[in-house]
């Protein structure tokens, strides 16, 4: 019995005839990466209006890139590399927002397959004492917290005080999309260091000495940057909007930029 011809249905199936394991499966279309050349060129992520100013700065052909940090001089220093910047749209809006932290700039190269350790890359700090007046005093929150972009939630009659907004003022993660309730994604801290406190940048810009630090950058990326006068703030004297509580407040939230910019409540 054991010698006589296997039955046809209890042969073992032909390699051909197998089914495809799924891991080599083709992908389907709709999972397929976006064509860099279909991806979109505005861009509808930010909650205020765009063009070029509102776009990241980087250069391929000078390897560098600049981490944004609001209200510490990124405008002006944005200006000052348009001649040498590839303004492009990415494959994620996000990815080119003017203030998008270096963590994620980082992860963007590597999925690109640039080389991060090749570039440049430098940002700003300024003194947070003075820098978030600066923020309240652009942004104008309502009493509910709300900024004058976020237009349908906004009510200009109602301004929150600023020893109020210290406490109860949020911020945009970027990381995340969405609202954080303090504002700790202004902090150098958000900009510069990635999940292991690891400080990605190479060189920091000063905001109070913006103008010499700007020339060391020129040296630095051997291009001569022709950096607009800075637009003073029209706020006066940053230390009269404080009391003891929202200095202290300040100090445990922006401790990394106090102690990067051997800062001082009240310094010039």
């Amino acid at each position: 019995y054991s010698l006589l011809p296997t039955p046809y249905s209890l042969l073992p199936t032909p390699y051909s005839l197998l089914p495809t394991p799924y891991s080599l499966l083709p992908t389907p279309y709709s999972l397929l990466p976006t064509p860099y050349s279909l991806l979109p060129k505005t861009q509808d992520f930010f909650p205020h209006p765009i063009n070029n100013c509102y776009k990241m700065r980087l250069s391929h052909k000078h390897k560098f890139v600049f981490i944004g940090k609001p209200r510490s001089g990124d405008t002006t220093i944005r200006q000052a590399l348009d001649p040498y910047s590839d303004i492009v749209s990415t494959d994620k809006p996000r990815y080119n927002h003017p203030h998008v932290p270096a963590s994620m700039v980082q992860q963007h190269f590597e999925r690109m397959g640039w080389d991060w350790n090749s570039y440049f890359k430098f940002t700003s700090v300024r003194n947070p004492w003075d820098m978030l007046v600066s923020v309240y005093s652009f942004g104008n929150p309502d009493h509910n917290g709300f900024y004058f972009w976020e237009k349908q939630q906004y009510n200009p009659n109602k301004k929150m005080p600023f020893t109020e907004w210290i406490t109860k003022g949020k911020s945009w993660d970027i990381k995340a999309g969405k609202h954080l309730t303090d504002l700790s994604a202004y902090s150098l801290s958000y900009s510069a260091l990635d999940e292991d406190n690891t400080f990605l940048v190479d060189y920091v810009i000063r905001f109070e000495t913006l103008e010499s630090d700007v020339t060391l950058l020129e040296s630095l990326l051997g291009l001569k940057l022709n950096c607009p006068k800075i637009e003073q703030d029209k706020h006066n004297d940053y230390t009269n909007y404080y009391n003891q509580e929202s200095i202290d407040r300040v100090a445990n939230l922006f401790w990394y930029d106090i102690k990067y910019g051997n800062y001082k409540f009240g310094m010039a």
